[in-house]
């Protein structure tokens, strides 16, 4: 019996090493899925265009593959990126989320994106000036502002064309009357109101203000 133990034992033990370690690749290797939310970028973006429609920012992605593969897979590792080089001019265009779209480690599948596609409105990008609106706060009891200087009176703003049609005027953050200067003066920042339209230039903006005591109360 002894014998037929220790026969090729060598051998036996190296067998026994493969089994184990076959094992252990197999069953390290069993698939699973994962969902992760993955970073949208855009890309190729045409320079005299502007993304007009929400801008989407992340993309859901149901992944399949091996389960130490999809552990050490990290967010900002699988960025979905949009290719917008073949969009030629204004308008809507459709794009199809696939793999083609994500670049994923070896073995791991994309099952599903959701949303499946995205869909974008393209307009021309146009500059506007537009005229600065000081808001004020904390006017002393009993006075009125005589005179308002605001340098510089007007910002450009640039934006998609139907979103920048839109702005009439920007309006500054509240400027505290109490805290005027010895020269009557304040600095504060001008505020688009749109997300998709942007100054040319600093929104920082002067403003000049002489009060008086209000008509009726001077006697």
């Amino acid at each position: 019996m002894i014998r037929l133990v220790t026969r090729n034992f060598g051998l036996k033990v190296f067998s026994l090493a493969i089994a184990i370690l076959l094992w252990a690749v197999l069953s390290g290797s069993r698939e699973s899925t994962a969902s992760v939310s993955a970073p949208l970028q855009y890309r190729n973006i045409p320079k005299n265009l502007e993304i007009s429609s929400e801008i989407v920012e992340q993309v859901h992605l149901l992944l399949r593959g091996p389960s130490p593969s999809l552990t050490r897979l990290s967010v900002n590792d699988i960025p979905v990126v949009l290719d917008l080089s073949r969009v030629k001019g204004p308008g809507e265009t459709t794009f199809t989320i696939t793999l083609d779209n994500v670049e994923l480690p070896a073995g791991v599948l994309l099952e599903r994106a959701i949303p499946g596609q995205i869909r974008l409105r393209l307009e021309t990008r146009v500059a506007q000036e537009v005229p600065v609106r000081v808001r004020y706060e904390y006017l002393p009891a009993g006075m009125e502002i005589a005179e308002e200087e605001v340098m510089p009176p007007k910002l450009q703003v640039i934006g998609p064309e139907s979103r920048v049609s839109q702005i009439h005027f920007v309006e500054t953050d509240p400027v505290d009357l109490r805290m005027l200067d010895q020269n009557g003066e304040a600095r504060t920042a001008a505020f688009a109101g749109d997300p998709q339209v942007v100054f040319t230039g600093s929104p920082s903006v002067v403003v000049r203000v002489t009060l008086r005591p209000r008509a009726g109360l001077e006697e």
